[in-house]
């Protein structure tokens, strides 16, 4: 790399890219992303730009300043910042970080949300394994000077990363996912029984309001909402494979009545059991 930036030391990498007219209109496009090592001599202090800048601090230490904020990010942190805010950088000696800026629809108000969930721009002790992958599937397409049918594949990870940090910033403590897997093996071998809230949090040994919140902070779902959707998805199994009737695909999946069963069925799949039926696969 060609050093052009007091502070940047080899073997640092920069790499730009120039997302087309329907990323920038449709997705999360990424404008340049880089792995930066420096000594105190970088500083940086940033123009206005419509961009979003997410740094990933590797070794060392960058002290940042973002609008009223001022803070020093360490290993494992993740500073995130709305380049259209008044913002500055510089480096203690030995700094390594993984850096990308990005745009694209939505993402202002993304980081906005972030900045709510996290209360700035400072995530603290944020680096996963999923977020190194993502960050070096995205630097792996940048030096592969991406394609357009790549920028689709670029604002996926984008989108991972976002997701993995507004997790983050949720404040739920980390649980294995040993507990949700235990949770719908549960449910699968009880779909025809009426089990309970209580019943799924003392099988996987967790509070209910925990079990609830963890629960729906991985699938976007209660329990139940859960379980229901399963017992709805059995139905259809059991309606396109087999001659058994309404009423008893009903008892099979755990429904008390057949109305509440066609009730529940139509509002989930905006169809009746036996129109559902209907259907050629």
């Amino acid at each position: 790399m060609h050093i052009l930036e007091d502070g940047i030391l080899e073997p640092s990498q920069i790499y730009f890219l120039m997302p087309s007219e329907f990323a920038m209109q449709t997705l999360y496009c990424l404008q340049h992303i880089g792995v930066f090592y420096c000594d105190a001599r970088y500083v940086v202090t940033h123009p206005y730009w419509e961009s979003i800048l997410m740094l990933f601090i590797e070794e060392g230490e960058l002290e940042v300043a973002v609008g009223s904020q001022l803070f020093t990010a360490h290993v494992g942190d993740v500073v995130i910042i709305d380049c259209r805010e008044e913002h500055s950088y510089h480096a203690w000696d030995g700094l390594k970080f993984h850096y990308f800026h990005f745009a694209g629809t939505g993402s202002v108000d993304y980081i906005q949300r972030l900045y709510q969930l996290n209360h700035g721009a400072l995530i603290q002790n944020a680096k996963s394994p999923m977020l190194e992958n993502a960050f070096g599937n995205l630097l792996r397409l940048a030096q592969a000077q991406a394609s357009m049918q790549n920028e689709h594949r670029i604002s996926v990870y984008l989108h991972m990363i976002l997701c993995e940090l507004v997790e983050t910033c949720s404040g739920i403590p980390p649980v294995t996912n040993v507990s949700i897997d235990k949770a719908i093996g549960y449910m699968e071998a009880h779909i025809t029984q009426n089990i309970s809230l209580d019943d799924l949090a003392q099988h996987v040994n967790l509070s209910k309001f925990y079990f609830t919140r963890y629960f729906r902070k991985h699938l976007g779902m209660t329990p139940h909402q859960y379980f229901v959707n399963m017992r709805i998805q059995y139905a259809k199994r059991l309606l396109a494979t087999t001659h058994d009737s309404v009423e008893s695909v009903a008892e099979q999946c755990g429904f008390d009545n057949v109305s509440n069963f066609i009730r529940v069925f139509k509002q989930r799949s905006g169809m009746t059991p036996t129109a559902f039926r209907k259907i050629p696969f």
